[in-house]
């Protein structure tokens, strides 16, 4: 079914109904609290690794090496929150 479709239905049910659709889409659990550490693990190494699609072993050397040379430091959060 398209959301599409599920917006019509939606749109067809009564204030009863909607009620009680919205208790039980609050009652479902976050996707990412369904996932296992194993499994967040997995799909964060598949999305580095879709980063680095592309790139020759040379350019991400340059690009890590690039990332740990020069020390920056940390943002002084109260300039900010001024």
């Amino acid at each position: 079914m398209a959301l599409e479709e599920i917006l019509r239905a939606v749109a067809e049910l009564s204030d009863d109904e909607r009620q009680l659709l919205r208790q039980h889409i609050d009652e479902l659990p976050a996707t990412a609290l369904r996932l296992t550490p194993k499994e967040r693990t997995q799909r964060l190494n598949a999305a580095l690794d879709m980063m680095g699609d592309g790139l020759s072993q040379a350019q991400l050397d340059e690009m890590t090496a690039a990332m740990t040379e020069d020390y920056i430091e940390a943002w002084d959060e109260s300039l900010w929150t001024q």
